[in-house]
């Protein structure tokens, strides 16, 4: 009898524990900020995603996986939104925010690998390893640190 007392206990011990945070308030912090990407991220990711849709289409292809009809109107489709995301990129004159992107990156990995501290309290960077800041983010891309 006492067996079935402890199981009984233990198991509704249990339920409650697991079930707990379902029945609390949401505190009303949780930072939505951290889920959104911005624009430039999405079209990015579209772009990658197109792109190797389009390597896909011709490997199917030229294994005979396709008839030329249907290639050539998916392999359409898919030049024509990579052409629109193109647009929308340049647009928001990503080409050359990338490449600054880019070099700064570049200079901080070479900072932080061969140890020569260049870090300053730019606003624009991560102020842990230097990387440049993404417009919109609350974490760094790199180290993960809060910004």
């Amino acid at each position: 009898m006492a067996v079935w007392v402890a199981c009984t206990v233990v198991v509704l011990v249990s339920g409650i524990y697991v079930l707990r945070p379902l029945f609390r308030q949401s505190a009303g912090n949780f930072d939505v900020d951290l889920l959104s990407e911005t624009e430039l991220d999405r079209l990015l990711d579209r772009k990658s995603v197109v792109y190797r849709n389009l390597k896909d289409l011709q490997l199917e292809f030229r294994m005979g996986r396709l008839s030329e009809d249907d290639f050539r109107q998916l392999d359409e489709g898919y030049k024509n939104e990579a052409a629109l995301i193109l647009q929308r990129l340049d647009q928001l004159d990503a080409s050359e925010h990338l490449d600054e992107m880019i070099e700064k990156d570049i200079r901080a990995k070479k900072a932080k690998l061969f140890g020569t501290a260049t870090r300053t309290a730019d606003s624009s960077r991560c102020p842990s390893c230097g990387a440049p800041r993404i417009e919109g983010k609350k974490f760094c891309g790199d180290c993960g640190q809060r910004l």
